[in-house]
C-alpha cells in the first residue's frame, strides 16, 4: 500500500507543465500579479493534475464501482442516481484522506522535518519542497471538492474547501507552510467518517453480528479520534500558531493579510469541527437511547 501511494504521488509530481502554462498562462497571471508567488507559479500544473486525478476518481465511482451496487439497495431512479452520486464523492473522500496522510506524514517523520528543532521565524517563514508537496496535494483536493460540493452537498462543505484552499494556497506562498502536514491530521478521522456513511446506507438494518461488531467499533473510533484530531489537536496547534505569529509580528516578512485570513479560517474550521463533533454525539446518544429502549421493550 505504502509502495502504491508513493508510486502515485511520484507519477503526479512527475507529469510535465504544458507548453501553454508555460508559455501563456503562468506569464499572464505574473504579469498581472494576479498570482505573485513562484511557489505557486511553478506548481500550478501539478495542483491541476492532483485535481483531475481526484475528479477521474470521482468518474470511476460514479459510472463504474457503485451503479450495480447501489441497484440492490435502492427502487427508485432518482434515490439511485442520488446515492451513487454521494457514494463517488465519499469514494473521492476515502482516497483522499489516504493519500494526503500519506504525504503528510511521510513529511512529519522525514530526517528533513523531524530532525530540526525549528524557532518561530523558521515555521512561519521557511519552506521545504516536502512541505510544499503537502500543499500541492491539498490545494488540488481541495479545489475540487468546491466544484464537487456546489453540486452534491450543503454550504458548511463548500465554505470548509473554499477556505482550506486558502489557507493552503497562503501556505504555499511559502508562508506557514510548516504546520501543513501538521494541520492535515485532521484527515485521521476522515476513514472512519467515510466508512460509517458507507455501511449506513449500503448495511442499513443488518442483522448479521460480525458487520454490527464492525460497525460499533468504526463508530467509537471515528469519535475518539475525530475528538482527539480535530479538536484536541486543531487547537492546540492554533494557539500554537497564534503565539508564533506574536513572536514575528514586527518582522519584516510578516504578511497582516495572510495571517487574519489564516487565524479566521482555522477558527472557522474548528469551530466547524465542534458543531459536527457535537452533532456525531447527540445521534450516538440518541442511538444508545432507543436500543435501550427497544430492548427493554422485547423484555
Amino acid at each position: 500500500m505504502q509502495d502504491l501511494l508513493g508510486r502515485l504521488v511520484r507519477f503526479l509530481l512527475a507529469l510535465p507543465q504544458p507548453t501553454i502554462v508555460a508559455t501563456s498562462i503562468v506569464p499572464f497571471l505574473s504579469s498581472k500579479e494576479l498570482i505573485t508567488s513562484d511557489s505557486i507559479l511553478s506548481n500550478l500544473h501539478s495542483i491541476a493534475y492532483v485535481a483531475i486525478f481526484y475528479q477521474l476518481c470521482f468518474i470511476l465511482g460514479q459510472y463504474v464501482l457503485f451503479p450495480p451496487i447501489a441497484a440492490f439497495v435502492s427502487d427508485s431512479a432518482h434515490s439511485k442516481r442520488k446515492l451513487i452520486n454521494q457514494s463517488a464523492v465519499h469514494f473521492v473522500s476515502l482516497v483522499q484522506s489516504i493519500v494526503i496522510l500519506y504525504v503528510s506524514i511521510s513529511c512529519l517523520v522525514s530526517p528533513q522535518y523531524s530532525s530540526e528543532n525549528y524557532t518561530a521565524e523558521e515555521r512561519i517563514f521557511n519552506d521545504h519542497r516536502d512541505t510544499e508537496i503537502v500543499c500541492v496535494f491539498a490545494i488540488g483536493y481541495f479545489i475540487w471538492d468546491i466544484y464537487i460540493s456546489l453540486f452534491y452537498s450543503t454550504l458548511p462543505f463548500v465554505l470548509h474547501a473554499l477556505i482550506s484552499t486558502a489557507v493552503f494556497c497562503i501556505g504555499l506562498k511559502p508562508y506557514i507552510q510548516y504546520y501543513a502536514p501538521i494541520f492535515l491530521l485532521f484527515e485521521l478521522s476522515n476513514p472512519f467518517l467515510n466508512i460509517r456513511w458507507f455501511s449506513t446506507k449500503y448495511f442499513k438494518g443488518t442483522k448479521n453480528k460480525l458487520l454490527l461488531i464492525f460497525q460499533l467499533i468504526n463508530n467509537l473510533l471515528l469519535l475518539l479520534v475525530f475528538f482527539f484530531a480535530r479538536i484536541c489537536w486543531g487547537w492546540y496547534q492554533i494557539g500554537k500558531l497564534l503565539y508564533d505569529f506574536y513572536q514575528i509580528h514586527d518582522q519584516t516578512g510578516f504578511l497582516l493579510c495572510e495571517t487574519i485570513v489564516i487565524v479566521t479560517g482555522n477558527f472557522i474550521l474548528n469551530v466547524l469541527n465542534l458543531v459536527w463533533f457535537s452533532t456525531m454525539l447527540s445521534i450516538a446518544v440518541k442511538t444508545i437511547t432507543n436500543k435501550s429502549r427497544s430492548v427493554k421493550k422485547t423484555h
